[in-house]
């Protein structure tokens, strides 16, 4: 069985390690409701590295990358995002 809320974890926690990991981020700024650019300082080279990793996370590319970054605008909407597309959810199954 599967739920939402465990999985939204899992996918939180992959974003946040990779943002901490890649662009140098503290922890405690990663949180759900983080802008990107106004509370991370994101740039548009930093988002295009998220937008790999929602690649990777879905396990194909996106059609529209620039509509999708336009509509991402902090890590909870990435979350929604991909769990809507069933990301995340396989690694959850009791």
């Amino acid at each position: 069985m599967t739920t939402d809320a465990t999985a939204a974890d899992l996918l939180r926690h992959r974003i946040a390690d990779v943002l901490v990991d890649r662009l140098g981020l503290l922890p405690e700024e990663v949180v759900p409701d983080a802008r990107f650019r106004e509370d991370l300082g994101m740039d548009s080279l930093d988002m295009v590295e998220l937008l790999t990793v929602v690649e990777d996370e879905l396990g194909e590319p996106l059609d529209s990358p620039d509509d999708t970054l336009s509509s991402l605008a902090t890590i909870g909407d990435v979350v929604a995002f991909l769990l809507e597309r069933g990301a995340g959810r396989e690694e959850v199954r009791a």
